[in-house]
């Protein structure tokens, strides 16, 4: 009896210990999703970026909370673009404004979010910053003709 009642222990500890560590379902994937947080007279439309159509369609839902007919400029990229575009926004945050004032989600803010399996960060950034963000991105993304439009138009409506 003892015997069954330990067996049966262990059988749901190690039930238990398997789904705790199983990673949540939006770390499968990468993004790198580009949002203007503020009011507009003119639509300023997301951009996600992703290496999976899963990975992409999961930030809209869970993330953006859209469906799929709202106004999002999705690309699904491969897998070494995509990771070229993260260090490049990691690389940005760190070295080119590092000591910037932390910004609240003011009237003229951008969001920059980095999902990774590793790890999940927001920046935010003034309007200025954003362009120069962009402007980074956009060299990086070179050989992605629709990409760099996506990345251009964003940048030409934040400029005013």
């Amino acid at each position: 009896m003892i015997i069954k009642s330990v067996a049966i222990f262990i059988s749901v500890f190690a039930i238990a210990i398997a789904l705790a560590t199983e990673s949540p379902k939006h770390m499968k994937y990468s993004v790198l999703a580009i949002e203007y947080i503020g009011q507009s007279d003119k639509p300023i439309t997301p951009i996600v970026i992703s290496d999976s159509e899963a990975g992409a369609e999961w930030y809209q839902k869970a993330v953006l909370k859209r469906d799929k007919w709202d106004l999002i400029d999705v690309h699904v990229v491969n897998a070494a673009l995509l990771e070229k575009l993260i260090a490049e926004a990691e690389l940005f945050e760190r070295t080119v404004h590092p000591e910037r004032e932390k910004i609240s989600k003011s009237a003229k803010t951008v969001s920059v979010t980095i999902i990774t399996p590793q790890s999940k960060n927001t920046f935010l950034y003034d309007t200025e910053s954003a362009i120069s963000q962009l402007d980074s991105l956009q060299k990086h993304s070179k050989g992605d003709e629709s990409l760099c439009s996506d990345l251009l138009h964003f940048q030409n409506r934040i400029r005013h």
